[in-house]
C-alpha cells in the first residue's frame, strides 16, 4: 500500500498519506483510537468505512491521513476525492470518507486533547495541495470539538470557511441511570401515550412479542426487511429497492453481526411480523439505523411500540444513549429525544 509522509513543522505531528484504507497493525491502532475518542462512532472506524468503500464508494478515490507523534498514532482523517460536474466546469471536491446517504456521522478521529494539532497538521498539508477546489467537511457532530478545531486551523493556514451550516440533526435519547430513570425524566403525557399505544396495539391486533433475529438468520432476513421498508415508506421505496442497498445491508451484517453490533429485531403482533428494525450498537450507544412496519397496521403504530421496547432493551444492556440517527422525523421526538446538530463547513482557498 503506497504511503507518503510529509515533513512536519516544529512541534507538529507527522502526517502520512495512505492511498488505500490501512490494514494490519495500523488498522488495529485506528480501531483503538476510535474507542478512545468519546465523540467518535463506528461510522468513522476502519471496519465500517472499508465495507462502505467496497460496496457503495467504488467511484470515490479514498485516502486516509494518519497523524503520528513520537511514533504514536494520534489522529486519523479518512477522506474521499471526487470530480463533480458544475455549470462552469468540473470541480475537484474533498470530503470525509463515508457518503452521508448511509453514513450518519463523518469526520476525523482523535483523543480530545489532540483535536487542535490534528486539524492544524491536516489543513496545513491540505493548503499545500493543488488537486482540490473545495473541501466539504460535513457530518461533524457539533459537540465533538471538530467544527471549532477545523475553523481555527483554517484561519491559521489561510483557508476560508466559505460556507457553514447545520447539515442535519441526530435526535438522541438520554438513558443515563437506566430505563426507570429515563421514564421519570420523560414528560408524563409522552410516557402515558407510549404505554397507551402498546396496549392498543395488543388489544386490537394480538399479543406482542419482541424477537431478536439470530445471527445465523440475519443475512437471509434482510431482503424481507428492505422490501417491508419500501412498502411502508413509499417516498423512500426507490432507495430501499436499489440492489446496492440490499448489498449494503448484507455487507454491514457480515461485518458486524458476529460481534453483536448489527442487530435485527422484529415485533411479532398476533404471531406475525408487525415491525422490524436494524440497529448498530457500540461503545455504550444504541443507534437506530433503519426501521420498517406492516402498512396494514400503520394506524396502530407498531414501529413506535417497537422502538419503545428497544429503549428498554438498550438501557438493560447498559447503553447510556439511544441515537435515532439522522433526520428530524416527528416520531423521534415522542421518546423525548434531543437534537444533536451535525455541522458542515465548506473550505476554499483565499
Amino acid at each position: 500500500m503506497p504511503v507518503t509522509a510529509s515533513d512536519p513543522g516544529p512541534g507538529m505531528p507527522e502526517l502520512r498519506t495512505h492511498a488505500e484504507l490501512p490494514q494490519g497493525t495500523l488498522r488495529a491502532e485506528w480501531q483503538q483510537l476510535l474507542d478512545e475518542d468519546p465523540a467518535a462512532t463506528l461510522f468513522q472506524g476502519p471496519r465500517y468505512l472499508q465495507a462502505w468503500h467496497e460496496v457503495l464508494g467504488q467511484r470515490v478515490s479514498a485516502r486516509v491521513r494518519t497523524l503520528h507523534r513520537d511514533g504514536r498514532l494520534i489522529g486519523v482523517v479518512p477522506e474521499g476525492h471526487e470530480r463533480i460536474g458544475t455549470p462552469t466546469g468540473p470541480v475537484e471536491v474533498r470530503r470525509f470518507l463515508g457518503g452521508n446517504e448511509v453514513t450518519d456521522y463523518l469526520g476525523p478521529v482523535s483523543r480530545p486533547e489532540d483535536r487542535g494539532d490534528v486539524a492544524l497538521a491536516y489543513l496545513t498539508d491540505l493548503a499545500k495541495d493543488v488537486d482540490w477546489d473545495e473541501f466539504v467537511a460535513g457530518g461533524l457532530a457539533e459537540d465533538s470539538g471538530w467544527p471549532d478545531a477545523l475553523r481555527t486551523a483554517a484561519d491559521t493556514v489561510g483557508l476560508v470557511v466559505f460556507e457553514e451550516d447545520v447539515e442535519d440533526v441526530c435526535p438522541r435519547v438520554d438513558l443515563t441511570g437506566g430505563y426507570d430513570a429515563y421514564l421519570e425524566r420523560l414528560p408524563g403525557k409522552m410516557r402515558h401515550e407510549l404505554q397507551r399505544k402498546a396496549r392498543k396495539l395488543a388489544r386490537d391486533a394480538g399479543e406482542l412479542e419482541l424477537l431478536e433475529v439470530a445471527e445465523a438468520e440475519v443475512h437471509g432476513s434482510l431482503d424481507a426487511f428492505l422490501d417491508l421498508a419500501a412498502e411502508a415508506q413509499p417516498d423512500k421505496a426507490g432507495f430501499f429497492s436499489r440492489p446496492e442497498m440490499h448489498d449494503w445491508f448484507k455487507a454491514l451484517a457480515r461485518e458486524f453481526a458476529g460481534d453483536g453490533v448489527f442487530r435485527l429485531h422484529q415485533l411479532q403482533v398476533g404471531g406475525m411480523p408487525g415491525a422490524s428494525t436494524v440497529s448498530l450498537v457500540a461503545g455504550g450507544e444504541w443507534g437506530l439505523y433503519n426501521s420498517a412496519f406492516d402498512p396494514a397496521l400503520g394506524a396502530l403504530a407498531p414501529g413506535i411500540v417497537l422502538v419503545g421496547q428497544l429503549l428498554e432493551v438498550a438501557a438493560e444492556e447498559g447503553c447510556t444513549t439511544f441515537d435515532l440517527l439522522r433526520g428530524d422525523e416527528d416520531y423521534k421526538y415522542r421518546f423525548g429525544a434531543q437534537d444533536r446538530p451535525l455541522r458542515r463547513l465548506t473550505l476554499v482557498r483565499r
